[in-house]
């Protein structure tokens, strides 16, 4: 059977198809999940915030992460964001001088300007839009940008660790959806695996997670062994943000859902002419008192050797 989606080479992102100001407002309320969770904007394991001269941020979307960034850095640091696509950047008029976002494809070489620029390299959710063949590449190429003795500090997911807390038929299918687009794309649905080695390959030392985590949650530590800084389960998120990530996370699987049966993707749990349906239970059960649906929130973070 045909595969529209890996036939579609201009299919960047899977969720990237909602107005853009539904989009900021989807991506805004998870980046707020996400730093609730871990505690910090920047890893404490990283020393000297307030001696950063120059800090990237690579695949930034709506740059809610850099614009709040810099009210904790000097105003001398320039803060760069980055991202394939300029829908969802800040309107610069708004933006302190020192904060400023243009376009780049990581999957391209990166420009000889831009290389050995930056003490930071921040990067998050490109478990969704890399092909699995790409990563080796992606990273090589991002890791130039930084750096001797810079870090790299890349956030995402494994798809695979999507899923229904507790299991119910609908909520469990409609987790199983970005799984599901991530293989048909050609993805890795369990990339932050090899997330960390990728890394060291390109002159890194991985920094171990850290002995105490501050803020108002401390997550518990990674498995013993695992290189990851931060490693978060769904079912052991900080419980304040549990709600408005689920909440969030459905209302992106819902436009998932819509555009699958759009595009005539195959699969078992519906058609075009159910996919409505399908929707309606799959709200119905992760509403109020329901199913929560959420991936694992994973953190690496290397250090660029002298």
């Amino acid at each position: 059977m045909d595969n529209p989606i890996a036939q579609n080479s201009e299919q960047t992102y899977i969720v990237d198809f909602e107005p853009p100001e539904k989009e900021r407002l989807r991506l805004n309320i998870q980046h707020d999940a996400v730093v609730r969770n871990y505690g910090h904007l920047l890893p404490p394991a990283i020393p000297d915030h307030g001696n950063l001269t120059d800090v990237a941020d690579v695949a930034t979307g709506t740059g809610i992460w850099l614009t709040q960034l810099a009210e904790h850095l000097p105003a001398t640091a320039t803060l760069h964001g980055f991202d394939i696509t300029d829908r969802l950047f800040p309107d610069q008029s708004t933006l302190p001088q020192n904060v400023s976002f243009s376009l780049l494809n990581v999957l391209e070489p990166i420009p000889e300007s831009l290389c050995e620029k930056y003490d930071i390299v921040h990067i998050r959710g490109l478990c969704f839009v890399l092909k699995a063949n790409e990563w080796a590449g992606v990273v090589k190429n991002v890791t130039r940008m930084i750096k001797p003795s810079g870090y790299i500090v890349w956030t995402d997911t494994n798809p695979g660790s999507a899923q229904a807390i507790p299991p119910t038929k609908f909520a469990s299918q409609g987790a199983a959806l970005m799984d599901y687009m991530c293989k048909l794309r050609g993805g890795d649905p369990f990339c932050c695996s090899s997330l960390p080695t990728h890394i060291k390959n390109n002159g890194f030392t991985i920094i171990p997670p850290p002995a105490e985590c501050s803020g108002e949650y401390t997550p518990s530590p990674p498995p013993a062994g695992s290189e990851f800084y931060i490693e978060i389960p769904g079912r052991d998120f900080n419980p304040s943000t549990v709600e408005a990530f689920s909440n969030n996370y459905v209302k992106a699987l819902c436009s998932v859902a819509s555009f699958m049966a759009k595009n005539n993707v195959p699969n078992e749990w519906f058609t075009p002419e159910t996919v409505s349906g399908f929707v309606e239970e799959f709200i119905k059960e992760t509403g109020e008192g329901g199913s929560r649906v959420f991936f694992d929130l994973i953190c690496v973070v290397g250090r660029k050797c002298e």
